[in-house]
């Protein structure tokens, strides 16, 4: 093994430290603790935002004192009234989609899907088992197969996945829901095992060109015929953007996971929850 290698293991296995809790595998996190994670994975995004703030408003506002001129003292005000502004419209916006109001659009997805009864769903994630959760708590009979897909050597490219993952842990407090690791995006389950296969927050960071393709194809694999492939993803959008900011230009647009599912899935459905968030359901070919 080269030097560059072991260096990328080594630090790749190290323990990374953070102020926000870990979850515990025998309790389920709250809604708060999912919205606290959020607030959390996303600090990085609110402190670059807020440097671009402060490097106009406090030029601006000393312009205003030192010069005596008030048009730019009130500028500096109306900037900082801005963006405190968006920052609580973005704690408001991360609290409906992370928080309590998130399993109404769940609840959504699974009605456009028209699932019900004692279903098999594959969950498929990159860490958090979030979905899991609410996917049993709208499917009451149903039994979750929460896969965890990611497969990047070492570190994340995107801090805030290696955040989400290191903060929570495969879950043991509910029985019908059954925590697995993917291979290389291999999924350990057979063929046609499953009546539903979901995709939630984060898909989009797994690659295209090879990664996503197989991760997809191997949903194919597992689902019965006629099942139910579901999605729900941020979109590339106004509201968005206020929500998460600049960072939201990395996701996946609408138009593009709604091509990539209909070259793959028959009678794709597209719902839009007031919660900002995409709903996507189709069916197995």
């Amino acid at each position: 093994m080269s030097h560059a290698n072991a260096s990328v293991n080594v630090k790749a296995n190290e323990t990374r430290v953070h102020w926000f809790p870990r979850t515990v595998a025998e309790q389920r996190p709250s809604a708060w603790w999912y919205w606290g994670r959020a607030v959390y994975v996303s600090r990085r995004d609110y402190w670059r935002i807020t440097r671009y703030f402060l490097a106009v408003g406090i030029p601006l506002g000393v312009i205003g004192v030192l010069f005596h001129l008030p048009l730019a003292f009130w500028a500096a005000m109306a900037l900082a009234e801005i963006g405190l502004v968006l920052l609580a419209y973005s704690l408001f916006g991360l609290y409906r989609m992370y928080g309590h109001p998130g399993v109404a659009y769940v609840r959504r997805l699974v009605e456009l899907g028209r699932l019900k009864g004692p279903v098999t769903v594959a969950d498929l994630h990159i860490g958090t088992y979030r979905h899991a959760f609410l996917l049993s708590d709208v499917l009451p009979e149903a039994k979750i197969q929460s896969v965890d897909c990611w497969n990047v050597e070492g570190e994340s490219p995107e801090e805030a996945v290696q955040d989400v993952r290191d903060l929570e842990v495969p879950p043991k407090s509910n029985p019908r829901i059954e925590p697995l690791k993917a291979n290389h995006f291999t999924i350990p389950l057979a063929d046609a095992s499953c009546d539903a296969v979901c995709f939630g927050f984060g898909t989009h960071e797994i690659p295209t060109g090879g990664a996503r393709e197989k991760l997809f194809a191997e949903a194919i694999r597992i689902l019965k015929p006629g099942g139910k492939v579901l999605l729900f993803e941020h979109g590339w959008d106004a509201h968005n953007y206020v929500i998460f900011g600049p960072v939201i230009h990395h996701v996946t647009k609408r138009q593009d996971w709604d091509k990539f599912l209909r070259e793959r899935f028959d009678d794709l459905k597209y719902a839009r929850s007031t919660q900002a968030v995409d709903l996507f359901a189709a069916t197995r070919r």
